[in-house]
């Protein structure tokens, strides 16, 4: 059996990154960060509200930091007092020189993985030209962007297909796209990162009007980024994928975190890790079960895995 054993909390640097103001029809959103509901109104009912400001995104840190910590029996977590959110203002982000649809064109799919590569670079070269961050302090940089991830298919023909999808970049990515092990700013060397939306939720947006037009409950259609954002900090831990991510096709589906669980409840409820996967990383333990003894496994509790 593999053992990773992820057992300390890591500290994030999450920054806010948008883009040069557009009225481009294939990207969702103009830019900029959502601050009021553009969209369709579902009351009480709604996921991950504007404004999309500072608080709304301690909120998500706090969100996914639950989660682990209740997934891992309080084993592992976001160390919350470590972790930092850039800039440090209210409704503060730092824009890209580039409009959304740069870094991720539909017509060069062959050129993904290097535009989001680069998304990051510079969101963090960015970041440090205007505030010096010391990215050295933080085990994870989480680059949350303006506008929807091009994430989820729904059951429409989607009309925006150069919203950024939500992506773990590693070292490899790096090497290979910017021909360096990792990106240097200052004295700091980062090897990795997250690149995620402000949000899922297609309903917030006044696209939403013409996308939903065929659907009798559009508020039905809503997503959280609480799911996409605890996979994607299981990737960057080191928790294996359990789909197949060079055709997608599905493993484990929604009975796990680390495949289409990650939605399960709106993407509000993510599908703890798979028991394989806690064993992996040394938040469980298990019991080898013998041939005709009896075992009682209870709904939810601590090293009850056989």
């Amino acid at each position: 059996m593999l053992f990773a054993s992820i057992l300390e909390p890591i500290s994030v640097a999450l920054v806010r990154i948008s883009f040069e103001e557009d009225s481009t029809n294939s990207t969702t959103g103009n830019g900029q960060f959502l601050l009021v509901n553009e969209g369709t109104d579902c009351g009480p009912y709604t996921i991950d509200p504007p404004p999309h400001d500072y608080n709304y995104f301690l909120s998500q840190l706090h969100a996914v930091n639950q989660y682990f910590e209740n997934v891992s029996y309080g084993k592992f977590g976001i160390d919350l007092a470590q972790s930092s959110i850039y800039p440090s203002s209210l409704n503060g982000n730092y824009q890209l020189s580039n409009t959304m649809d740069f870094y991720n064109p539909y017509d060069d799919p062959s050129g993904q993985e290097e535009k989001l590569t680069k998304l990051f670079k510079d969101a963090i070269e960015q970041s440090y030209s205007e505030d010096a961050i010391e990215f050295s302090k933080y085990d994870l940089v989480v680059v949350f962007h303006a506008g929807i991830g091009q994430d989820f298919s729904l059951p429409f023909l989607d009309p925006t297909p150069e919203d950024i999808p939500s992506t773990y970049i590693d070292e490899d990515m790096i090497q290979e796209h910017l021909g360096v092990p990792n990106i240097i700013v200052g004295n700091h060397e980062i090897q990795k990162g997250i690149i995620l939306p402000e949000t899922q939720n297609h309903l917030l947006y006044d696209i939403s009007e013409t996308m939903f037009s065929d659907a009798e409950n559009p508020c039905e259609y809503q997503y959280g980024i609480t799911g996409t954002f605890s996979l994607m900090i299981g990737f960057a831990i080191g928790l294996p994928p359990l789909w197949n991510i060079q055709t997608g096709e599905s493993g484990v589906g929604v009975f796990g975190l680390m495949d289409q669980g990650s939605n399960n409840g709106r993407g509000i409820i993510p599908a703890p890790p798979t028991a394989w996967s806690r064993i992996y990383a040394g938040w469980e333990n298990y019991v080898i079960g013998e041939l005709g003894s009896e075992y009682h496994i209870p709904t939810r509790s601590e090293n009850s895995i056989i």
